[in-house]
């Protein structure tokens, strides 16, 4: 009597929440990627303070030359590192950018044909009450027509 609800673009539909769920994934990928190149950066800069209070207690006791040059290396080794790590961070940030904006696009055609799909329901639903509601009556009106019939005799 009544038919079930068929979306003919469900597929593709799921597609899309797919495609969604896999940009999810990556931007995940994304901030976890992000933080570590944050946290490398933070012990590059720890790195660099403990070289200086090393340096001041190192040169507080009789030191050859040698040994002193090795400080001044080392900050500018760590310093390097951190501009890496920065260039790093900063393209990974807009990676991420890219992504949120992919997202953003992903979750809009996910929403569209979510609507589209409940449009499609509603629609279905009010042909199938209308149906029934055609048939009520259809029914109604054969027994009245039965009933006067019967009486007539």
């Amino acid at each position: 009597m009544a038919q079930k609800f068929k979306f003919k673009l469900d597929g593709l539909l799921k597609v899309r929440e797919f495609n969604e769920k896999r940009i999810k994934v990556e931007l995940g990928q994304l901030l976890k990627e992000i933080t570590e190149v944050e946290d490398k950066i933070k012990k590059l800069h720890a790195d660099i303070e403990d070289a200086y209070e090393s340096q001041e207690r190192f040169i507080e006791t009789p030191t050859l030359g040698r040994m002193a040059q090795f400080f001044p290396q080392f900050i500018r080794a760590k310093k390097d590192e951190i501009k890496i790590n920065e260039n790093i961070l900063y393209s990974l940030q807009r990676k991420y950018q890219a992504k949120v904006e992919e997202m953003s696009k992903a979750k809009g055609e996910v929403k569209v044909l979510e609507n589209f799909k409940e449009k499609k329901k509603v629609e279905h639903q009010k042909q199938v009450d209308k149906k029934l509601q055609e048939m009520i009556e259809e029914l109604t009106m054969n027994k009245k027509h039965h009933e006067k019939k019967v009486n007539e005799k």
